[in-house]
């Protein structure tokens, strides 16, 4: 299916408005971001060791 004339220019203006709407919310939001994720890293990190060590007690328990 072809894009028409009215079609293209309507999903570039879509697209200009969601990119600046995303950039306006990112600056709005980016002070209470630090405050409210502090230590989120830790807790991902955390919980990526925990799966790993879920998935090799899985795979040594496979073959015992």
């Amino acid at each position: 299916m072809m894009f028409t004339e009215g079609r293209k220019v309507f999903a570039l203006c879509f697209l200009a408005a969601f990119a600046i709407a995303l950039v306006w919310g990112y600056r709005k939001d980016k002070k209470e971001r630090t405050a409210n994720y502090q230590g989120a890293t830790r807790i991902t990190i955390t919980i990526l060791i925990l799966l790993g060590l879920l998935t090799m007690l899985t795979k040594v328990l496979k073959y015992i």
